[in-house]
């Protein structure tokens, strides 16, 4: 087997050859009842800092020679910018047959510049037969960076560790020398899924990194280190991938029912807490909603946890109804079931137009109009009473109970009634009592003097 030599010449116009193959392509020397060996492709072997070349190619005989003629990438030099690197000979069989195979340098090259070099071999077979081609692909003869201890943990962080932890350790292995050595003092920018640039960190003089940040980003995320290798030069990296842990959450309502006036609002509280490693536990910094939706409207509050779970918002709606109060999910939790909470709004309402007649055998008439705004009360609610006081003041007592008629409610519900004076004389009004939906309202009195 041939020896591999590396040697650094100019070429010049008398190489014809060479050049006839850089500018023309394959030239092949052939009888004319044989074909010319064929380059296949030739090109780096394994890492680009392995600095072993491989040629392949195939022939109508045994390939009994190979050389490969390396040349500078930026054309320096020489006639036409063809200035002649290196020339390596000493191939071996690595697969195939030697009609057809894959052929490698038993040695590795030890140029003196990082480049991707142009390719020209010169084939020969059995029968003689000759042809010098240019690869269509470059050898690239490049520094090549390992990360090594590679981890990332926890993967999965949860609730309660949510901090990640990223390290790894850089090693460069340089063809010019065959040498691996750390990368020392070196930039190496940290992508994950937080940010949307990286954050550069530092390595040391064995060329380790750590870096350390708090998991945010909502969903599986990736972490991907990058060293910053001066080109040309390959990195061979890695990425792993972190997804959080969602834990369950609860809620618990100080009481499951309000009561307030229309246009008032009620103060829904509470307490939050989310499942730990044994127990239930307080849950601070969660989004508590309280929701109330209807045809008729809606409403919403949303206030945050203290650090002891406790939260507190008001809530303010139109009319009685349920409102659902739950822990909004998050990177680290998951909703909580919705808890219902009553809510009972008392809507204003008046009593106006309200008189009272005398007619026979002490029989007074009382009537008036019950305004409720858009809607009716329902039947246990829709009364109103009729009272009576001697002094207009204190002491009123029901008389009689009458039912508003069926009205537009805006335009007020007409009700009536008739009954027999307590007294000769004496102080009248009209009171609807309302209901945990209806404010109580009064009409204004009215003196009756009774014959």
């Amino acid at each position: 087997m041939r020896q591999l030599y590396v040697k650094r010449r100019s070429m010049v116009l008398a190489c014809a050859s060479v050049a006839a193959g850089l500018l023309l392509g394959t030239v092949p020397t052939a009888s004319a009842a044989t074909a010319a060996p064929e380059l296949v492709a030739a090109g780096g072997s394994g890492e680009p800092s392995s600095g072993l070349l491989s040629v392949t190619a195939r022939s109508d005989s045994p390939i009994t020679a190979i050389t490969a003629h390396l040349y500078a990438s930026d054309g320096s030099g020489g006639s036409g910018g063809l200035e002649e690197v290196a020339t390596v000979d000493g191939f071996h069989l690595g697969s195939g047959s030697d009609t057809d195979g894959r052929w490698t340098t038993t040695t590795p090259l030890r140029l003196a510049e990082l480049d991707t070099y142009r390719v020209v071999v010169d084939l020969t077979d059995a029968d003689r037969d000759t042809s010098t081609t240019q690869s269509t692909t470059g050898f690239a003869y490049w520094r090549t960076a390992d990360l090594l201890d590679f981890e990332v943990a926890p993967e999965h962080p949860d609730h309660s560790h949510q901090q990640v932890s990223v390290s790894g350790r850089y090693t460069v292995t340089d063809p010019r020398t065959g040498l691996t050595a750390p990368a020392a003092d070196s930039d190496v920018r940290l992508v994950t899924s937080n940010w949307g640039s990286p954050v550069p960190v530092r390595t040391d003089t064995d060329g380790r990194f750590t870096y350390a940040y708090t998991h945010t980003y909502d969903g599986r995320g990736l972490v991907t280190p990058d060293l910053d290798l001066t080109p040309p030069g390959q990195q061979n990296g890695a990425t792993a991938y972190v997804t959080p842990v969602r834990s369950a959450t609860r809620v618990l309502l100080d009481t499951d029912e309000l009561s307030t006036v229309e246009g008032e609002p009620v103060t829904v509280s509470g307490r939050a807490e989310v499942m730990g490693e044994d127990d239930w536990e307080p849950l601070a910094g969660a989004t508590v909603r309280a929701l109330w939706d209807s045809d008729s409207g809606a409403a919403v509050t949303r206030p945050v946890t203290d650090s002891e779970g406790r939260f507190s918002g008001e809530l303010l709606m139109p009319r009685s109804g349920t409102a659902q109060v739950r822990v909004l999910g998050g990177t680290y939790l998951d909703a909580s079931g919705e808890e219902p909470l009553r809510v009972n709004v008392a809507r204003a309402t008046s009593v106006g137009s309200f008189t009272v007649s005398v007619g026979k055998d002490s029989r007074l008439t009382a009537q008036g109009r019950l305004y409720t705004g858009e809607s009716t009360p329902s039947e246990g609610d829709n009364k109103v009473r009729i009272q009576y006081s001697a002094d207009g003041a204190t002491g009123w007592t029901t008389v009689a109970t009458v039912v508003p008629g069926s009205a537009d409610p805006e335009e007020g519900a007409l009700f009536q009634g008739t009954f027999t004076a307590p007294a000769g004389q004496g102080h009248y009004r009209a009171e609807f009592a309302g209901s945990p939906n209806w404010q109580a309202a009064y009409s204004e009195s009215v003196f009756v003097a009774v014959p």
